[in-house]
């Protein structure tokens, strides 16, 4: 607030009243009072008189004003509210659009509006069918890598980080072999690996297999039974082994089919790992089932039921019956010894026992044991293909009669040789084991034995066996096996098969952190548009104080950057054969703030499979060097956006004509004008070499524009005039007008000082102005949805952002404040009154600013006695209803850059933040009424709030100073006065410093912090 002129005479109509009464009285000498019409005139007069002193009271300020004027101080107008807009595309449309700069879009009428509030757009924007899909960051120093690919859809909250990970990257080689890893019952399932290199440093492994889950197939942790490598950790030959694994399902990996043990590198790859390196690598599975069933069995051509007791040759075996086994899982395996439990109920009884003439088949008998002759021969085969192949048996020691004969239980042992083939028994297809007799008996028929000249019936003497249970087992080693497949999989990319000596593990081949953009395109698209393309990266607002540790780019290795380099990117595109550099304009300045950011993609722009998507077109941008104060944080990234302002264009406006004379004025149809306005004069003959000359200079190479006739003769000849403040440097022959821009007059020179336009008829006019500005044009994200102009091929347009910026003019007050200080400083910050009046100027956010000499706050917030010489710290305050105003990072570089402009080179600059001091109150008030204290509780929070607010608080409403803390008796005078309240019972002040020592600076603020109310009522 302006700082206006004491009155002259600060009486008021009343005391005019009083007055004159007085005089009256003493004039009159009488005492009575006046009534009617005396007192009627008397009052009227003293109103009058009110007026005029009123009138009297403001000539200090109308003459300082004119003043000001002299000097070519004027009120700022309005400025115009910026936002970004984002275009779409028809539905299905697979043709890039584009959008005219100047394309109107306008926001509805709100409430107590009447018209739309128009926005134009600042350029022009190729609206492209090509997608933005993804958006991933690699940070090689940390092994991670994020999917941010969200923030396309919706805005993030807290904004995602530009060159930071938080998923680790995956490095895995993979072993695969469909037959070893197939087997049902693999006892032991060893890796013989040769590490040439073994891992060093922090690494860690874990072995996986896939196996189903209750939560559906995934890889699971196995741990080895034993592990001779110690995780990789150990060099030469070694062995790794795992028990007890069942069969592995088939799984695709990379587009390889198999059966895979897998090893995953957990910890992430860093600068003092060693990798290890493998010189060979072999399987070995030893396959151990036991007690497996017998699937199918015939005697001959009948089929054998398992469940119960079985004649394996039947009550009267007799040569060349056969007894077919089959077991898919363990006859089908070569080079597997096989073990066959054969547990018989009636094995052969001690040697020399007399063979029992029949079975009975009586349930209470006991079946005969078995009794086989000498020469029994029992043949054992299996299928090899070709023909029943005989097997070669042998019988585990330490049992009683012989289960290769079947006369005692016991095992009969032996090993498939050749590969097994299946084949069909009885309609049966499996892998077959059958047993025959090829000699000898279990008995012979009953028979007449002929006795001399007579007969004797001889009985039956069979005695088979009886088996209860018949079970399989195997033992199966498969050794020095190479594995069917290797591969490895580092950073998103699948290696098949690499050659020994290779490493499996390795880091990815980014240097620094990148963050990519991945593009896709429709179908009926082939190539990527070659055309200019717009991104809207929405940048988090760091504000300052808030507490971020910046990753830089080397920070592992220790090193630290010059807090002053400037931070370095680099933007790269695929090709095709590498990454090409991409040239752009970027108005962020290094995602430092929310902007766009232009390129052209080349044509050889090439499609890349990355971080297992399909193929996109991919956009890199990797950060070289430099520091940043706090990592860059994202919220959201828009395509096909382009920045829009709140203005109206208004094209070829004809002022009107010269008639030569001096001073001459003119009117613009609409107000206020906002900068960039362009006046052009039509001037009879084209201005001469040295006049030219200071035209460009002044308007620029196409400031004069001449239209021919058909002969090629100049018909007319409009020269662009340039503003100025005032006359007072301008010469004879300067082209100078001054605007007003509040009221869009414009007055011309009186030839002394600024050249007269030359008359002529409708010669004067502006060819391009705007107008516009105003905080109506502050609207909220979604509010800016209607196309003014029919864009082919576009459907719709949005502000995802809340558009930002708009002003009203500046008020007199501020004028009166502000000029006298620009004429102090003139531009050049000297005194710290400079400092601080500059940072106010540097940007309109900054509501108030405190100037530190011989301090650099940044390294010192606390600094109480500054004596650090070529320093001067700024502290800023920025326009902001929160209860505790921080000026955003990018507000404090911009006031920091604007004060380097106007200062002495050699000074140090830093701009910060204040520091605060929250103010808690608990008190207890005696509330006037039962009736409303609801209402009395939340007045005295509001009141509290309002009161402690840094820029709005106090008494009267203009803040609090620096240093300056509230006392107790103020909050006292302050609730007493809330409607409702009777009476403060009790109040308590507490002041908390949120940096230690805060309040010993004098540079802090206060604001409103957590208040405890309790409400009494006494009657």
């Amino acid at each position: 607030m302006g700082k206006l002129a004491p009155k002259i005479d600060q009486r008021t109509a009343k005391d005019i009243a009083e007055q004159v009464q007085q005089l009256i009285k003493e004039y009159t000498k009488k005492n009575q009072e006046l009534k009617g019409t005396s007192a009627a005139l008397v009052n009227i007069f003293a109103r009058f008189a009110e007026i005029i002193i009123e009138r009297l009271n403001q000539v200090p300020d109308k003459n300082f004003l004119a003043f000001l004027d002299l000097l070519g101080a004027s009120r700022l107008p309005p400025q115009p509210a910026r936002v970004p807009l984002t275009f779409s595309l028809a539905g299905g449309s697979t043709i890039d659009a584009v959008v005219l700069k100047g394309t109107q879009v306008a926001a509805p009428p709100g409430e107590g509006e009447k018209d739309p509030v128009i926005f134009e757009t600042e350029r022009e924007l190729i609206v492209t069918a090509a997608k933005l899909e993804s958006i991933f960051v690699r940070d090689p120093e940390q092994d991670l890598y994020s999917n941010h690919s969200a923030i396309l859809t919706q805005q993030g909250a807290e904004g995602v980080y530009v060159f930071r990970g938080n998923q680790p990257i995956e490095h895995i080689f993979y072993l695969g072999h469909s037959k070893l890893l197939g087997f049902a019952d693999i006892g032991t399932f060893t890796v013989k690996i040769n590490l040439s290199e073994a891992l060093m440093g922090t690494g860690e492994i874990t072995w996986q297999i896939w196996q189903e889950t209750e939560n559906g197939a995934d890889w699971q942790d196995l741990t080895p039974s034993n592990d001779g490598t110690q995780g990789l950790t150990q060099s030469g030959d070694r062995e790794i082994e795992f028990s007890n694994l069942t069969a592995l399902p088939l799984t695709t990996v990379n587009l390889v089919t198999s059966r895979w043990l897998r090893c995953r590198l957990v910890t992430p790859i860093t600068l003092v790992n060693q990798l290890p390196k493998i010189a060979d690598i072999k399987l070995e599975a030893t396959i151990h089932s036991t007690e497996l069933l017998i699937e199918t069995a015939f005697l001959n051509q009948v089929p054998v039921d398992l469940t119960k007791e079985f004649f394996p040759f039947g009550e009267k075996p007799k040569l060349g019956d056969t007894l077919y086994l089959a077991n898919s899982q363990v006859f089908s395996q070569e080079n597997a010894q096989i073990t066959l439990q054969v547990n018989l109920i009636n094995p052969a009884g001690e040697p020399g026992a007399l063979p029992i003439a029949r079975i009975s088949s009586e349930p209470d008998d006991l079946p005969v044991p078995t009794q086989a002759s000498r020469n029994l021969r029992l043949r054992w085969e299996f299928w090899n293909g070709k023909v029943w192949q005989e097997l070669r048996t042998t019988v585990a020691a330490g049992f009683q009669g012989s289960p290769q004969i079947f006369t005692g239980n016991g095992q009969v042992v032996f090993t498939l040789v050749e590969k097994p083939a299946p084949t069909t028994v009885n309609g049966v297809e499996s892998f077959w084991i059958r047993v025959r007799i090829s000699a000898g008996n279990y008995g012979r028929e009953a028979s007449y034995q002929q006795v001399g000249e007579g007969y004797r019936l001889q009985p039956a003497t069979f005695a088979p066996p009886l088996i209860e249970s018949i079970v399989v087992s195997h033992t199966l080693t498969l050794s020095d096996a190479e594995p069917e497949e290797v591969l490895t999989y580092n950073d998103f990319i699948y290696a098949t098969n690499p050659v020994p000596p290779f490493i499996p593990f390795h880091k990815t081949d980014l240097k620094q952190p990148a963050c990519y953009l991945g593009f896709s395109l429709p179908l009926a698209i082939t190539d990527f548009p070659n055309r200019t393309l717009s991104l809207f990266p929405r940048v988090t607002e760091v504000k300052y104080g808030d507490d971020h540790i910046p990753l830089l780019p080397n920070a592992t290795n220790g090193t630290q950057l010059n807090k002053t380099e400037q931070v370095q990117l680099s933007w790269q595109y695929w090709n095709g054969k590498g990454w090409g550099r991409l040239t752009i304009r970027d108005e962020t300045e290094n995602f430092t703030r929310s902007g766009l950011i232009e390129f052209l993609p080349p044509a050889d722009f090439t499609p890349k499979e990355d971080f297992n998507l399909p193929p996109r077109y991919w956009l890199r941008v990797q950060w070289l060097q430099g520091d940043y104060e706090v990592e860059p944080r994202l919220e959201q990234v828009l395509l096909n956006t382009t920045m829009a302002v709140q203005t109206l264009t208004i094209q070829q406006e004809n002022l009107g004509s010269s008639d030569g004379s001096e001073n001459q004025k003119f009117q613009t149809t609409r107000q206020p004008i906002l900068a960039g306005q362009q006046l052009e004069v039509r001037e009879p003959e084209v201005p001469s070499a040295l006049e030219k000359q200071k035209i460009v200079l002044e308007e620029g190479e196409d400031a004069i524009t001449t239209i021919a006739d058909a002969t090629g003769r100049p018909q007319a000849i409009w020269v662009r005039w340039h503003q100025v403040k005032d006359f007072y440097q301008s010469e004879p022959r300067d082209r100078h007008y001054v605007l007003d821009n509040l009221t869009g007059k414009i007055t011309f020179g009186d030839g002394r000082n600024g050249l007269i336009p030359p008359p002529g008829k409708g010669n004067l006019r502006m060819s391009r102005y705007q107008t516009g500005g105003g905080t109506a044009g502050n609207k909220p994200a979604g509010a800016i949805v209607q196309l003014k102009t029919t864009i082919p091929y576009v459907d719709k347009v949005i502000n995802h952002q809340a558009a930002a910026g708009g002003a009203a003019a500046e008020s007199l007050e501020s004028l009166i404040e502000r000029a006298p200080k620009e004429v102090r400083h003139r531009q050049r910050a000297v005194t710290k009154e400079d400092y601080e009046d500059l940072a106010k100027l540097a940007s309109p956010q900054v509501s108030r600013a405190r100037c530190i000499p011989l301090a650099n706050l940044k390294t010192n917030p606390l600094d109480t006695k500054p004596n650090l010489r070529g320093a001067v710290s700024v502290i800023i305050v920025p326009h902001s209803q929160e209860a505790k105003p921080l000026p955003s990072l990018e507000l404090t570089n911009r006031v920091q850059s604007y004060l380097q402009t106007y200062s002495e080179p050699t000074v140090t600059i830093s701009v910060v933040g204040t520091p605060y001091v929250r103010v808690d109150i608990t008190t207890e008030i005696a509330v006037t009424s039962l009736e409303g204290a609801g209402e009395v509780a939340q007045t005295v929070e509001q009141t509290l709030a309002s009161f402690l607010h840094p820029l709005t608080g106090g008494f009267e409403g203009r803040g609090w100073n620096f240093g300056r803390q509230p006392y107790k008796s103020d909050f006292y005078r302050l609730l007493e006065r809330v409607p409702g309240v009777d009476h403060v019972s009790s109040l308590e002040v507490a002041e908390i410093e949120e940096l230690a020592g805060a309040s010993q600076t004098e540079r802090f603020l206060v604001y409103s912090g957590n208040h405890s109310i309790s409400l009494t009522f006494l009657e």
